[in-house]
């Protein structure tokens, strides 16, 4: 079964004269996959033991397009350093929460940061695009 994501991506890259390699589909089923928001070097190492040929730089090149393409975002996290994890935005607006200790990224929905969202567009007659709330904390596990 194909992935959304990865029909939604083959549908770009035909209409832009583009193939979907056996690359480009693991990156994206990989993607679409993995709960955590994965970094590009996360992907590689995942996708290195099965694809001997494959080079960051072309795990990079396929993360760009998919954002320029917005089917994908990214977030940079505060993790001792900024990193740039990336998530598909197929599905319905979210929130992060990132373990300081163990890295693991938690999403949740908040239905009154989406009204301060609304709120906000009323009060000054702007559109908002996209928005990045970022908790940062001890996650259940590790704070015992």
């Amino acid at each position: 079964m194909t992935s959304t994501l990865v029909s939604e991506a083959s549908k770009r890259l035909a209409n832009q004269g583009g193939r979907m390699t056996s690359q480009r589909r693991l990156i994206l089923e990989t993607l679409e996959a993995e709960s955590s928001h994965p970094t590009a070097e996360d992907l590689f190492r995942a996708l290195k033991p099965s694809l001997p040929a494959l080079n960051l730089s072309t795990v990079y090149r396929t993360l760009r397009w998919l954002e320029q393409e917005g089917l994908i975002s990214s977030r940079w996290f505060r993790e001792g350093r900024y990193q740039e994890r990336f998530d598909p935005t197929l599905k319905t607006d979210h929130y992060h929460f990132l373990c300081t200790n163990c890295q693991r990224v938690i999403e949740f929905g908040n239905p009154e940061a989406d009204r301060i969202i609304e709120q906000f567009e009323r009060s000054y007659g702007a559109r908002v695009e996209s928005s990045a709330i970022v908790l940062y904390g001890l996650c259940a596990s590790c704070s015992h």
